[in-house]
């Protein structure tokens, strides 16, 4: 666990609480051998998706917080 997780840190915004919800989840397709590689790929490719999303939210408030700081959200 992160350490701040263990300090009771909550997510800043819902895309990262859905990579949480997602980590603790997510459950891998068994092989012969260990897990199978295709599903190994293709859970990859979800997280990338989750954590573009949560980047793509972060950049939205950043951009907010910024404009209220400058003063360019006012008419």
């Amino acid at each position: 666990m992160s350490k701040s997780r263990e300090k009771g840190e909550k997510p800043v915004n819902a895309a990262q609480a859905e990579i949480a919800r997602w980590l603790k989840t997510v459950h891998f397709r068994r092989a012969l051998f260990g897990v199978s590689e295709q599903d190994v790929w293709k859970k990859i490719e979800e997280l990338n998706a989750l954590y573009a999303a949560a980047l793509k939210a972060e950049r939205v408030r950043y951009d907010a917080l910024m404009a209220r700081y400058t003063g360019e959200d006012e008419p």
